[in-house]
């Protein structure tokens, strides 16, 4: 039953006010975004990404006045009501304060007028006063697209090649979880040093040892550096940036793209996500810069996986370590797509998960961790913790 008009109350939370319009057999000709002062930035945000989305469709801007003013709300609504009183139009009821959206239903139920509702928890939407059941939206994003809505400026590195000898390396790397962690921390060191000397890095005394040497050769093996002397060349950045922790990152990101084949909900995948906020009106520049290792969408929610192969036990900036650190940093980013947003940290050396302090504060924040052993099995702990059976 599409309406033409949908009248939506912006908040915080874009996907509600998404979903309905982008499926289209609920799509409509014309989007209204009422939103208060204070909503202005998210309403200009969600309007790029409808538009974007949805050539043709018309976005208007509904004005409002403070959102906890009772009377005024309805004033507004009613003068906008009487505006277009022939207009097959219907309140998407989902979004805004209490208040917004108590004044919103009164006005336009008194009228006749449709109000639905959007279940996120189930992609679905409800038209209130109805007797038949919900109806699911089909609607899919992107996960560009759901931070874009959310007020994010957005760039991500393209989808990586994984040859044979890559995805062999990694296996040899899971297969050797339990003994290769302080091997691969030297060698994480070494790329690291690697990027500002023109993918050069020398070896000394202290970082020579049986198993980095071992490790070094599976990584010359893969093609991705050779040494010469005392000194260790990457082929390319690419190769440095995989030897520097960016293979447990590919990892991760193919297991999901495994898993999509198996789940149909699972709809996106990327790696290597930019973020920074303030890029959809072009007089506000970009700011606070953050970057997602693995992101994908389940369920149109955003879920976040930040990768780790360092030594998380050490210690970071002022008194707190790099497990304390991870997990900070894990918290912020869970601000950007939602309420419904999820966090997980992959942790290749267990530091993480075995401080209780660091365990208790990840359960706290709703951060899952998988770590060590684990990840021998990272499609299996992933869809224990996130992916619903049967689906």
């Amino acid at each position: 039953m599409p309406y033409q008009t949908h009248l939506c109350l912006v908040s915080a939370q874009a996907t509600p006010n998404l979903l309905p319009v982008l499926d289209e057999s609920w799509r409509p000709k014309k989007v209204v975004l009422a939103c208060s002062v204070q909503m202005k930035q998210n309403a200009l945000s969600l309007r790029a990404v409808l538009q974007s989305k949805c050539p043709g469709l018309t976005v208007e801007t509904l004005e409002l006045p403070n959102a906890y003013d009772y009377t005024a709300l309805s004033d507004v609504f009613l003068s906008y009501l009487a505006e277009c009183a022939d207009d097959n139009i219907a309140l998407n009821v989902t979004g805004g304060t209490k208040l917004m959206a108590v004044a919103a239903q009164e006005v336009f139920r008194s009228a006749g007028k449709p109000v639905f509702y959007v279940n996120v928890e189930n992609d679905d939407v409800l038209v209130i006063g109805e007797q038949a059941a919900s109806q699911p939206l089909r609607a899919k994003l992107k996960v560009h697209e759901m931070l874009r809505a959310h007020g994010y400026s957005v760039s991500t590195q393209d989808q990586p090649q994984i040859t044979r000898e890559l995805r062999d390396l990694t296996a040899r790397l899971i297969d050797h979880v339990a003994s290769a962690g302080r091997a691969l921390g030297a060698l994480n060191g070494l790329a690291r040093a690697a990027r500002e000397n023109n993918l050069r890095v020398k070896l000394d005394r202290d970082q020579s040892s049986l198993a980095l040497g071992d490790l070094v050769a599976l990584f010359m093996d893969a093609g991705l550096l050779r040494q010469q002397g005392d000194e260790l060349i990457f082929r390319d950045e690419d190769a440095r940036f995989f030897a520097n922790g960016g293979w447990l990152e590919f990892h991760v990101y193919e297991a999901l793209q495994s898993l999509r084949t198996q789940h149909e909900s699972l709809t996106d995948v990327a790696m290597g996500v930019r973020v920074s906020f303030g890029g959809v009106d072009p007089r506000s520049k970009a700011r606070d810069k953050n970057e997602i290792d693995v992101a994908f969408l389940y369920r149109n929610s955003l879920h976040l996986i930040e990768c780790k192969t360092a030594n998380l036990a050490q210690g970071g900036k002022g008194d707190d370590s790099k497990a304390t650190e991870a997990l900070y940093k894990m918290e912020s980013l869970l601000k950007l797509g939602g309420l419904r947003t999820r966090g997980m940290v992959v942790d290749y050396r267990g530091q993480l998960s075995s401080s209780e302090s660091d365990r208790q504060r990840a359960a706290e924040a709703g951060i899952a961790i998988v770590s060590g052993h684990q990840l021998k099995d990272l499609k299996g702990a992933i869809s224990r913790l996130w992916l619903t059976k049967g689906e």
